[in-house]
């Protein structure tokens, strides 16, 4: 079992993700200069958009003003390995969590006054306060209090001994149009804004910039904000890539476990999809649908195999890709990409969304979170 466990670390990973760190720092750096903001609200909920929480965390643990996240587990597990980085919990918590969150420290959104009043109470009966950032609906639609509630709301939950309200904010459906809808939401919530500092109300924090909005929105009324995709270098819309540059942090890669050949009218995978019109060289990853590739990209999908493109050989299985290399030599153990950069050639998340009909942050999101994330700087 010794000899087991010694030999652990030299085993090679079948497939694994890729990340440079020094990729998300300097995306960071490009996002505050953009925006002219040093206050950031890094988003690193659904497990820093499928990167890994804990290696991004470790990144950029005292070089933001909060991590963002939208689970309590998520809130918890940051706090227990970064205690000096806030965390700001962006969902909305069920009695039951409410106790664990405020001991262990959390920022947390609220949008309600029920809420906050049983937040308050929970909070006073525990002997402290809990910094709670008020979120506005100004027209997304989901959570927050109405904007035509949100001045008496506010000046309610000021009575409240158990808060301290840090801060205000509010999310744009349309973040990367400058059209009249955003500029109404800006106006209104600026409108309210004015309205609580007549009343002697004032937040630290007034946040509604995203990565599209970053990069396309420049207003004082904000004074902090809240990237999330940009961080990873994708860009949350084609209109955006003018804006600034971003470099990928994430590659995927997985190790070729089969090669074969098929001959001329011989079929390869589900469905029997893939017909070879030649006899062919396929080479078989063990990686699939279960692992986070999308199985709707099968038939625009490419990967790399030193340095050039192959398309897929049939249907994404669950546990397999098939790749059709034509008649390129290749040996089991070879690294293929299947995002990411592979000498001049390079396959992005946006690239996998086109070809699967979808958004990038759902290529990102869906990667197994069992799969090894190795920081290589």
């Amino acid at each position: 079992m010794a000899e087991l466990t010694q030999n652990r670390s030299v085993i090679q990973h079948s497939s694994w993700i890729e990340l440079r760190t020094d990729r998300l720092l300097k995306n960071l750096q490009t996002l505050r200069k953009r925006s002219g903001q040093t206050d950031v609200l890094a988003v690193i909920k659904a497990n820093a958009y499928g990167h890994g929480l804990e290696e991004i965390a470790n990144a950029l643990a005292g070089k933001v003003t909060y991590f963002g996240v939208a689970t309590l587990r998520e809130a918890l597990e940051l706090k227990e390995h970064h205690p000096q980085t806030p965390v700001f919990l962006f969902g909305h918590l069920f009695s039951h969590e409410l106790p664990a969150a405020l001991l262990g420290g959390i920022t947390l959104s609220v949008s309600s006054l029920e809420k906050a009043r049983e937040i308050s109470d929970l909070s006073e009966n525990l002997g402290r306060k809990t910094s709670v950032h008020v979120k506005i609906d100004t027209g997304m639609g989901r959570m927050g209090i109405p904007i035509r509630e949100a001045a008496f709301s506010v000046e309610e939950m000021t009575k409240l001994k158990g808060l301290m309200l840090d801060g205000i904010y509010m999310h744009f459906p349309t973040a990367e149009k400058d059209d009249a809808f955003r500029r109404t939401q800006v106006l209104a919530f600026g409108s309210l804004i004015k309205t609580l500092e007549q009343k002697k109300i004032a937040f630290r924090f007034r946040h509604a910039k995203n990565s599209a909005a970053t990069l396309t929105l420049k207003d004082p009324l904000f004074n902090m904000i809240r990237p999330g995709l940009t961080l990873y270098g994708i860009y949350p819309d084609p209109g955006l890539k003018e804006t600034a540059q971003f470099e990928p942090v994430l590659s995927l890669k997985s190790r070729i476990v089969l090669v074969k050949k098929v001959r001329a009218g011989e079929s390869v995978g589900y469905g029997r999809e893939f017909i070879s019109e030649h006899d062919t060289t396929i080479a078989v990853l063990p990686f699939g649908y279960s692992h986070g590739y999308p199985y709707a990209a099968w038939k625009n999908a490419s990967v790399l195999f030193k340095g050039k493109r192959y398309s897929l050989a049939g249907k994404v299985s669950m546990d397999y890709i098939a790749v059709n290399l034509g008649n390129t030599e290749a040996k089991e153990g070879d690294t293929v990409t299947l995002l990411g950069e592979d000498q001049m050639e390079r396959i992005t998340a946006e690239d996998i969304a086109g070809w699967a009909g979808t958004i990038p942050y759902e290529i990102v999101t869906r990667l197994n979170s069992h799969l090894p994330r190795i920081v290589i700087q």
